[in-house]
């Protein structure tokens, strides 16, 4: 009985991954359109889709804060980087405010103030998606 068990196990992991994997390359073959930033409990913090921007992102000065950036679909589905893709994060003015890292990165805020970042996808060398511009408020 343990040995059937452990085969139908084996047969129902690949189906389960191929669920789990159903939603990442969107509904239109993986095209970034849009993003959503979400802070480090998973809490969305801002939206960007073709409507615009909604929500801002906001540190202390002197303070740190992770943010994962999920690059969306026009269906709203996850669209995930391949292996030659890359996410560039432009901070406008790092006096205020500068970022490291990727997809999963870090806001520092600098000095009290306002800036905006700008979130490309980059694809051999070209920028296959840019974000507009999302707000950043220092406290």
């Amino acid at each position: 009985m343990t040995n059937r068990l452990l085969r139908r196990a084996a047969l129902l992991v690949p189906v389960a991954a191929l669920a789990a994997c159903s939603d990442l390359t969107g509904g239109d073959g993986g095209t970034a359109a849009g993003l959503s930033i979400e802070d480090a409990s998973g809490n969305q913090v801002v939206t960007v889709s073709a409507a615009g921007v909604s929500g801002s992102l906001t540190v202390n000065q002197g303070s740190q804060r992770d943010y994962d950036i999920v690059l969306r679909a026009a269906n709203g589905g996850v669209v995930v980087p391949t292996a030659t893709e890359t996410v560039r994060v432009t901070v406008v003015n790092s006096g205020v405010a500068s970022w490291t890292g990727n997809e999963a990165g870090t806001l520092r805020g600098n000095q009290r103030g306002s800036t905006t970042m700008r979130v490309d996808l980059i694809s051999a060398g070209t920028a296959v998606y840019t974000s507009p511009s999302i707000p950043i408020q220092v406290n």
